[in-house]
């Protein structure tokens, strides 16, 4: 995860992206993540940690920003502890991006920028996360959104105002220019090197991996390889569900709400008749005559085509209909002709028609028991989406109005249910075969939104026909192992495929030592003791040819020549041993197709790095100082309290 996090910082609209994360890391809206920038508030009497001109960056900030992190990430299935956080250098580069960010606002102010009130409140209005079921913005849904996230509506103004500094400078200020062809070349002769070479294989399968782990030893094994075994976060949610098909009895419709539909029907169930009818548009008489007279011996449409016309189709269409879709004249007239008779010209309405009607369908009448099923269908799915709508809205205004679970579920005459304890995913590791369906994964969800245990139950959609649920998050099961006892087979089974693994990595070495003092290949594995396997591949490529290829490929193209690396295979397979024989270089100079692809790569690099080389200098402009021995007593006490407080 952390390595994700430094590779997108690389790319200029990572590095905006960076400054919005650091503020508000949990929140996730329907329409993508909605965070801001730090908070420039009092520090309270926690250690200042930096200064960055006149703005304090405290401890308590910075915890609070990491604590954020951690949670979110435990909870989507990401099994990061404070520990690893902190190996990885998870504090100094929160530390670092939050000074960043906190530098660009300050020299924002500095240089006169000003972020309107009407800016902030168009980009809110325009956010599709705040929109209601009109698809227009919804002050309900800005406000509920936000209370559920634990965010006050002036926090999150200002979290959008320091995101438009961030944007502003770091946009306005890194858009590179066309690199000149000097700069480019050496990386497009680059892309031509050619390298050839031979590739073998230590399999860990062909190692014996020495006698089974007695009970020590595989306790030990286990303890130092806990991070294999881990189960995600899981959660356990009750919930109450309301589904159409269980209001549908008792929406259905009545013999009288039928008989006044089929009443207030008016003419649709009279009887009528529907005509299809192809019609040719001219601009004058003259035009018209012709195709008629061409049509009388042929098709319409190939008379309509050769006057440079097309023809116009219309299928079952009633007379208003078609009054509607042409001109009344035209239905007029259409309802009077006869049934393939070609008509025309016809001047009627002022526009010149040459038409036939192809097909005349009369309907008969239908009675109130013939449309008995049809109107009872519309009634019915009519009184099942009030009845739906009705029903949510008065468990969520219960809620609302501070109801608990329980409450909302005793009096909407709801049941209960509570669901295993299920990953993000909505998947039980102590039950493969464990199936949900749409309707719990939605309900999951739902349960991972929530901040923990007690918070106010959400209700939440869990299909298209309008299906719904109360959720309440009743229990969070943290991130841990599975106990040794419970997966025993397994952890031997690695331990032993270690063990092959370290022999084949001592026996990949041996190769390399006898392959650099010039014995070939097979010979060099067989000295090694590999005698399983497939045999040893030659191998001649382009570093052009890199995209796609195998990590040791992509090894050859980093050593000098006659030199062997090894690097292991992926899934604890073994090592690949690499020697590469012999390196050619290419000059580009007379391939400007290379050198333009190059130049299109490089440009990309250009606004990153004059993105870190604005930041840099915007941080000796404000004035950046940091605080080590806070910072160092701020480490010290996260490696003694561990995980969020």
């Amino acid at each position: 995860m952390l390595n994700f996090f430094r590779n997108f910082t690389k790319s200029r609209y990572g590095m905006i992206a960076v400054f919005v994360f650091l503020g508000l890391i949990a929140i996730a809206f329907a329409a993508g993540d909605i965070t801001g920038l730090r908070s420039n508030g009092p520090g309270g009497g926690s250690d200042v940690l930096a200064k960055v001109g006149g703005t304090k960056i405290t401890d308590r900030e910075l915890r609070e920003r990491i604590d954020r992190f951690l949670r979110n990430a435990q909870r989507e299935g990401q099994n990061i502890t404070m520990e690893q956080f902190l190996a990885q250098g998870g504090l100094d580069l929160a530390l670092d991006e939050t000074i960043n960010s906190a530098a660009m606002i300050e020299f924002a102010k500095q240089s006169g920028m000003q972020v309107s009130k009407k800016l902030i409140d168009s980009d809110i209005a325009n956010n599709p996360a705040f929109f209601g079921i009109d698809g227009k913005f919804s002050q309900k849904s800005f406000e509920d959104l936000l209370a559920q996230n634990r965010i006050i509506p002036a926090a999150y103004r200002d979290s959008l105002t320091q995101d438009r500094y961030a944007t502003w400078l770091v946009n306005r200020g890194t858009l590179g220019g066309q690199l000149p062809t000097g700069v480019v070349l050496p990386y497009a002769s680059l892309m031509l090197e050619r390298r050839t070479g031979i590739v073998g294989f230590v399999q860990s399968v062909a190692m014996d991996p020495g006698p089974d782990p007695d009970d020590q030893a595989l306790t030990a094994y286990y303890a130092g390889n806990r991070n294999r075994y881990m189960v995600p976060q899981r959660r356990i949610v009750r919930y109450a569900t309301v589904t159409a098909d269980g209001l549908r009895g008792q929406n259905a419709a009545t013999d009288a709400e039928i008989a006044d539909a089929y009443k207030k029907a008016g003419t649709r169930y009279a009887a009528t008749e529907k005509r299809s009818v192809e019609l040719v548009t001219a601009l004058d008489q003259a035009t018209a005559a012709k195709i008629a007279a061409q049509a009388k011996g042929g098709a319409l449409d190939a008379a309509a085509r050769a006057a440079g016309l097309e023809v116009r189709k219309v299928d079952a269409a009633e007379k208003a209909a078609l009054a509607k879709d042409v001109s009344a004249a035209f239905a007029d007239a259409a309802f009077a002709a006869q049934q393939g008779a070609l008509a025309g010209p016809a001047q009627l309405g002022g526009t010149w028609y040459v038409y036939r009607v192809d097909k005349i369908e009369k309907i008969a009448a239908k009675s109130l028991e013939e449309a008995r099923s049809e109107l009872a269908d519309e009634i019915g799915q009519r009184k099942l989406a009030q009845a739906l709508g009705d029903l949510r809205q008065s468990i969520d205004d219960g809620v609302g109005d501070g109801k608990t679970f329980d409450e909302a579920v005793r009096d909407a005459k709801l049941t209960a249910a509570t669901t295993p304890a299920l990953t993000n995913t909505a998947t039980n590791p102590d039950d493969a075969a464990y199936k949900p369906d749409p309707a719990t994964v939605a309900l999951l969800r739902a349960g991972f939104a929530v901040e923990q245990p007690g918070d106010e139950p959400q209700v939440v959609q869990t299909a298209a026909d309008g299906s719904f649920a109360l959720v309440s998050l009743e229990k969070i099961v943290p991130a841990a192992p599975r106990p040794l006892a419970s997966i025993r087979d397994k952890v031997k089974a690695d331990y032993l495929m270690d063990k092959a693994l370290q022999k084949a990595r001592t026996a990949a070495s041996a190769a390399i030592a006898k392959l650099e003092k010039g014995v070939p290949m097979a010979q060099a594995l067989a000295e090694a003791g590999v005698t399983k396997g497939a045999p040893p591949k030659p191998f001649d490529f382009k570093r052009s040819e890199l995209q796609g290829k195998e990590n040791f490929i992509q090894m050859a193209f980093s050593m000098p020549a006659k030199k062997a690396r090894l690097v292991e295979a992926p899934e604890r397979a073994g090592y690949y041993v690499v020697y590469v024989d012999k390196i050619e270089e290419h000059s580009a100079a007379n391939d400007p197709i290379a050198v333009g692809q190059v130049r299109g790569a490089l440009s990309q690099q250009t606004g990153p790095e004059y993105a870190r080389q604005f930041i840099g200098a915007i941080r000796k402009q404000v004035k950046v100082t940091r605080n080590e021995t806070a910072i160092a007593r701020f480490r010290a006490d996260l490696v003694r309290q561990g995980t969020a407080r």
